[in-house]
């Protein structure tokens, strides 16, 4: 029931790939990609934003502005831009799936205000109740909530998510028909989601940020320093090894946003 898959490089930030896999002292982009699937009856469903427009004016004042400061972004302008270059008209867009609340995956969605917006029921409100410099750490910037956002929300109760025999995760099955499947993936930030859909190479499982490049899913492993980062330590790790078990057997194709092939993977296939 997908019929159309886009993938958009919404911005990125430099940092060490040290960070990531230990060994490699030199600055790279890591981009963040976002997409847009085309649903037979649903029409079109982003899922995340990437810095979108909004990030500058939400790091415009202290503490928030040391985001800024500790990942340098390139923006890549208005997300709903990317989508009208693309021939997909932004005002057709019913559905935001946001993965995770940090900036780089929800910088676009104030663009977005007829949408439906799809997350984990516990993935904003710990987030919000942090002081400000917990904020920064955490990569969240309240600034980059719309007003509307209560209105347009859809949260879902981690209840909702249920194991099943074809993954080590809980599962929800989000238009009830099969195509579009959100999976509970704990760790890098609260209520952290993918999302599992068919794409004409196969099966897909679009890992947000439950791992940062494929290294990680054959052994490489983060700096101490970035794993410190993680929302919680121990399930990130123990995400990272179900998703490496997963890997191994083939029947998922494993794609994550800061991912160097990502936006490839997808687009070859558009």
């Amino acid at each position: 029931m997908i019929s159309r898959i886009q993938a958009f490089e919404g911005g990125s930030c430099r940092q060490l790939l040290a960070m990531v896999d230990r060994r490699s002292l030199r600055l790279v982009s890591f981009q963040a990609v976002f997409l847009a699937l085309r649903h037979e009856r649903e029409g079109w469903i982003l899922i995340d934003t990437g810095y979108g427009r909004g990030f500058r004016t939400a790091t415009r004042r202290f503490p928030h502005r040391c985001y800024r400061w500790a990942t340098p972004v390139t923006e890549a302008g208005s997300a709903a831009d990317l989508l009208e270059r693309a021939g997909i008209p932004p005002a057709e867009v019913r559905h935001v799936i946001v993965t995770h609340f940090h900036a780089d995956h929800v910088g676009g969605l104030a663009e977005f205000p007829r949408a439906l917006i799809h997350h984990h029921a516990d993935a904003l409100w710990p987030l919000q109740r942090l002081k400000p410099w917990r904020q920064v750490r955490a990569a969240f910037l309240p600034g980059l909530i719309p007003g509307w956002f209560q209105q347009q929300s859809r949260p879902i109760a981690a209840a909702n998510f249920q194991p099943g025999a074809e993954l080590p995760f809980g599962v929800h099955d989000l238009f009830g028909d099969g195509s579009v499947r959100l999976v509970d993936l704990p760790g890098h930030a609260p209520g952290q989601i993918g999302v599992w859909f068919q794409s004409t190479a196969g099966t897909e499982l679009y890992a947000a940020d439950a791992y940062w490049r494929a290294g990680q899913l054959t052994g490489t492993e983060p700096l101490g320093i970035a794993l410190s980062l993680q929302w919680d330590v121990r399930a990130y790790g123990e995400t990272v090894g179900r998703l490496r078990t997963l890997k191994q057997t083939g029947r998922f194709r494993l794609t994550a946003c800061h991912d160097d092939d990502t936006a490839a993977h997808f687009n070859l296939r558009a």
